[in-house]
């Protein structure tokens, strides 16, 4: 029980931030093989250097120098200590220096959450461009269609597309997400162009159930009614719904970011343009964070990336200039 008690009233002792400064002392003593030597090195008196090394091995209890006139020997004791001291010095030093600089550039694990379709699309591709810059980052995704809370996942970023934001995290806001009706040239040609979402009612309907407001209207009296569609396929997966369009199997309605390259290419034909920019603008992708690490420059710098790249233009969009 005694040996117990004398090793935690020891630790309590070391564990004092004076124990650096002694360790600082004993090295250069060692050093300098002289302590009035140490004591000009390190701008103290010499009396000051005795005590320092005095308190240290009766914190220890143990003797780490013999002094003699002309020499300094140390104990095994204190050649034991002053290798590990000076290692454990040097590591602190590096320990300093890199956290005096850890908010300075980016570098470590970036954790982002977004969704399925646009982490498969886009962020790959967005993260490379980011990364050429940014070598020291790497990249961690979770896709899920899920909303993740920060708070309690372990996150830095979550891209999420959305007409509400939540308002209990920090966030930015990238770009204007547009979505639109399209199909196929092929299917169209088979069916007809429909000149209102009411007459979606005769045609093949590719439907995302998740999407509750996509397939609905207004009528002459201003009530809300769902589209019935013929032959509706229903998918919970955005991806697989731009396959089935791309293989003339009806109508889709998705953000464009899933359909600018198919839309620039003609593969599939937009609908109901003139009433496009009133209706389909709501929605915006925006960057999910916590205030407390916003200050880290891996999650600050990805932030600032993406806005930048949609600051003057959505390149999904570009499909628009022919329409």
């Amino acid at each position: 029980m005694t040996g117990t008690t004398n090793t935690f009233a020891l630790k309590t002792k070391i564990d004092n931030y004076s124990i650096f400064k002694q360790l600082e002392v004993f090295i250069k003593i060692v050093e300098c093989n002289s302590l009035s030597v140490a004591a000009q090195k390190l701008n103290l008196t010499p009396s000051a250097i005795s005590r320092t090394l005095t308190k240290l091995e009766e914190q220890l209890g143990v003797m780490l120098l013999k002094r003699t006139t002309r020499n300094i020997i140390l104990t095994d004791a204190g050649n034991y200590l002053y290798n590990q001291a000076n290692n454990l010095l040097a590591n602190l030093d590096k320990s300093l220096i890199k956290t005096a600089s850890f908010y300075t550039h980016p570098h470590g694990q970036l954790k982002i959450t977004c969704s399925i379709a646009f982490g498969t699309l886009h962020l790959m591709r967005l993260f490379g461009e980011y990364k050429a810059n940014h070598s020291e980052v790497s990249l961690s995704v979770d896709l899920n269609d899920q909303l993740v809370n920060l708070n309690e996942e372990n996150f830095d970023i979550a891209l999420r597309i959305t007409a509400t934001p939540p308002d209990n995290f920090a966030l930015r806001k990238i770009c204007p997400i547009n979505w639109v009706y399209c199909a196929s040239a092929q299917y169209l040609e088979q069916k007809g162009i429909p000149e209102t979402i009411k007459d979606l009612d005769d045609y093949d309907c590719l439907i995302n159930p998740n999407i509750s407001h996509a397939w609905q209207f207004k009528d002459e009296n201003n009530n809300v009614i769902s589209v019935k569609g013929n032959n509706t396929i229903l998918a919970n997966s955005t991806l697989a719904l731009v396959q089935a369009a791309l293989t003339h199997q009806g109508i889709v309605y998705l953000p464009t970011y899933m359909l600018g390259e198919h839309l620039k290419a003609k593969e599939l034909i937009p609908l109901f343009l003139p009433k496009y920019d009133k209706e389909n603008t709501t929605y915006n992708l925006y960057a999910l964070y916590c205030p407390s690490k916003y200050h880290d420059p891996k999650i600050r710098s990805f932030i600032d990336f993406l806005v930048n790249q949609f600051e003057n233009d959505v390149f999904w969009d570009e499909w628009m200039q022919d329409y």
